[in-house]
């Protein structure tokens, strides 16, 4: 595909609602253009809402980096596997002849997800990763390859019983103590942490407090050392330690979906390609932030300030759908990688419009199911099915809402992992649907029960509270702009206290 000249909306909306739809996903809008082929000094970062084709830009520039030195090598990577494996098909869609990389360090273009990204530098490595995992770990080691479960700092806390300090035992304070600061530093000893800085950290400890941690980071090192796994996180550090002794692997590498990195992805970024002109460039959105913490990227030698843009024309949703979505962020406070408050949406439009968005309130579960089957149903009926989404809260919500259409006749399919099977409207989770576009979604079950959830987990300190809050509100923002051209919203009893101000903007659909 090459580039389009486009005269006016009036071009915009005929190339959007007349062509293909798996094209249109990597069509380049000229707002974008100068992004794909400038070229800066250092770090580059563009931000931008949901629809403003920062994706696209990616995508582009990864293409002219390519020609512009095709024995370039190029790194293209993001927070999951899913969608990395979304970049690497749209990237096929766009230029079928792109030279590809086949392996980490080899000229071409590589697309892999940051975590995919972290395991393959670490087993590469060989035996030499032992020295780079003692720089994080604090003791030499090669069995890298398993991963920590994700209960480990629960089973901590119960196994060290009322000796810890009740505002201690929280395991996702230790867990994000253990992520934003101990590991960033690579502190290996009680004494680093007892001097170590905290930045960023909303909740104060004290010599006591600190001493307490580092004892229960202690048992959780050891035990995972017994059990010869390690976390993601810690997978990520050891990699960037080790390439910080070693050649680059790359010489331009492309982020897409920053705001959802952890610190040690950034430091592995920083460590992958040699400081110099577009060395990174940087898609990011601080309001679909929802794996992520707040952080600043100068902290990990990355400087973006003075080299960041951003992008305020939604090309893909309409201003009816742009309008909701947008109302469900209001009360939450966003900062973007530079530090800086991102309350940059009052810019942010779309030069399409469509219906208006539904919100359909029900009395009981059964009669949501029945709406749902009604709607899809129309859906597959005029032939929209595999541009089709249902999009729910999490798994087991995602099961019941396949099963429910089932009996009524209404064929979907559940997506987890892997590619969007075609033929069907697709169910899936809020947090798979990332990065992916349809032409109509479904929200389904939107309720206070439903959405925010896990909030309790983050009690020990309003900080942690309010950010948790906000990637839920995010979560929700993230599922509606995934809508091209049609937008329903459903919920049974009581809506999602996330919802007040979308609700208020609509008029609540009673057919």
């Amino acid at each position: 595909m090459e580039f389009a000249t486009i005269e006016g909306v009036d071009e915009l909306r005929r190339v959007i609602e007349d062509g293909n739809f798996g094209a249109w996903r990597v069509f380049l809008h000229p707002t974008q253009r100068r992004f794909v082929n400038g070229r800066w000094n250092g770090p580059f970062c563009l931000g931008g809402g949901a629809g403003t084709g920062k994706t696209v830009v990616i995508l582009h520039r990864a293409v002219s980096l390519a020609r512009e030195n095709p024995g370039a090598r190029i790194i293209i990577t993001t927070f999951t596997k899913n969608l990395a494996h979304e970049l690497s098909a749209s990237l096929e869609s766009l230029d079928p002849a792109l030279p590809r990389a086949s392996a980490l360090g080899q000229p071409g273009v590589y697309v892999i997800g940051i975590d995919a990204l972290a395991n393959a530098v670490v087993r590469e490595a060989g035996a030499d990763v032992a020295e780079a995992a003692e720089g994080v770990l604090g003791a030499p080691r090669t069995d890298l390859s398993r991963r920590t479960s994700q209960w480990l700092w629960r089973d901590v806390l119960d196994h060290a019983g009322p000796e810890v300090p009740e505002r201690l035992a929280h395991h996702r304070l230790l867990e994000t103590e253990y992520e934003q600061v101990i590991l960033p530093q690579n502190i290996t000893t009680r004494e680093e942490y007892l001097r170590a800085r905290r930045p960023g950290r909303g909740f104060r400890l004290n010599r006591r407090d600190r001493d307490a941690v580092w004892t229960l980071v202690k048992k959780y090192r050891d035990d995972s050392r017994i059990s010869g796994t390690i976390s993601f996180p810690e997978a990520a550090a050891i990699a960037a330690q080790y390439l910080t002794r070693h050649s680059p692997l790359a010489d331009h590498v492309l982020v897409d979906e920053g705001q959802d990195l952890t610190p040690a992805h950034w430091r592995l970024i920083r460590s992958l390609v040699p400081e110099g002109p577009n060395d990174i460039f940087i898609a990011e959105d601080s309001h679909q932030r929802i794996y992520g913490h707040r952080l600043v990227l100068s902290r990990y030698g990355i400087m973006t300030r003075g080299r960041s843009r951003r992008l305020t024309l939604n090309y893909r949703t309409t201003a009816q759908i742009l309008r909701w979505s947008t109302h469900v962020l209001e009360g939450g406070f966003y900062v973007d990688l530079d530090g800086d408050d991102d309350d940059k949406l009052s810019g942010y439009r779309s030069a399409r419009r469509g219906p208006d968005v539904i919100a359909h309130p029900c009395t009981t579960i059964t009669e949501e199911f029945d709406y749902l089957a009604k709607v899809v149903g129309q859906w597959a009926k005029d032939r929209q099915s595999e541009t089709t989404a249902v999009l729910v809260r999490d798994r087991s919500q995602r099961e019941r809402v396949v099963d429910a259409l089932h009996e009524r006749g209404v064929q979907t399919r559940a997506v987890g992992h892997g590619s969007i099977p075609p033929g069907a409207p697709v169910v899936m989770t809020m947090h798979r649907a990332k990065g992916i576009e349809f032409s109509k979604v479904f929200l389904f079950g939107v309720s206070s029960r439903s959405i925010p959830m896990g909030i309790k987990d983050y009690d020990f300190d309003k900080d942690e509270g309010d950010q948790a809050l906000l990637r839920e509100r995010s979560l929700l923002y993230v599922a509606a702009s995934r809508a091209r051209d049609e937008l329903v919203v459903s919920w049974t009893d009581q809506p999602s206290p996330l919802l007040s101000a979308s609700v208020s903007s609509v008029a609540a659909s009673t057919s």
